[in-house]
């Protein structure tokens, strides 16, 4: 079974913030906004990882976090620079493509995207996907998963506080 990747505020509130996403959109998510902008792309990788597993890939000291320190890797003040990024760069970069382009097809990428994905360098160096199924990720894809993030990261912000970020 393929791994998950969950972003919420609260599990037990069903009204609060929630986005979930198995493990091969989540990196076919992050490659197509690595293409558009690669610092940026950062940022939202940011907002997709908790805080011990980026210190963890990225070598940085543990201090006291354990695999239990499930919070957002990205300050919430920052959160207003992702939804700027996906409603200024994502979005329209999606917006002018036909709507059934299969991404994977454009980007050649065969059929194997975790190796593929490991030697894009970045983030990507940390990414560790098991088992990907290469699907067809046409552009409506695109544009429905983007504006589920932003809808979740513009009601994290209504909110206000640090969300969760689990890999179950």
């Amino acid at each position: 079974m393929a791994r998950r990747l969950e972003l919420y505020v609260d599990k037990e509130n069903g009204d609060a913030p929630g986005f979930l996403t198995n493990f091969d959109d989540y990196g076919v998510i992050l490659y197509y906004a690595f293409t558009v902008n690669r610092e940026k792309a950062m940022l939202l990788y940011k907002a997709m990882v908790n805080e011990y597993q980026y210190a963890l890939g990225y070598g940085l000291p543990l201090n006291d976090l354990t695999d239990s320190n499930i919070n957002v890797c990205l300050p919430i003040d920052q959160i207003p620079n992702v939804i700027s990024f996906i409603t200024d760069d994502i979005l329209p970069s999606l917006n002018i493509l036909p709507l059934e382009l299969n991404m994977i097809d454009e980007w050649n990428i065969g059929q194997d995207l975790e190796a593929f994905l490991m030697n894009q360098g970045s983030f990507f160096d940390n990414f560790n996907i098991d088992g990907i199924d290469v699907d067809n990720y046409a552009v409506y894809y695109f544009i429905g998963v983007f504006n589920q993030l932003l809808d979740f990261f513009k009601e994290v912000l209504v909110w206000g506080i640090k969300y969760k970020v689990e890999i179950a």
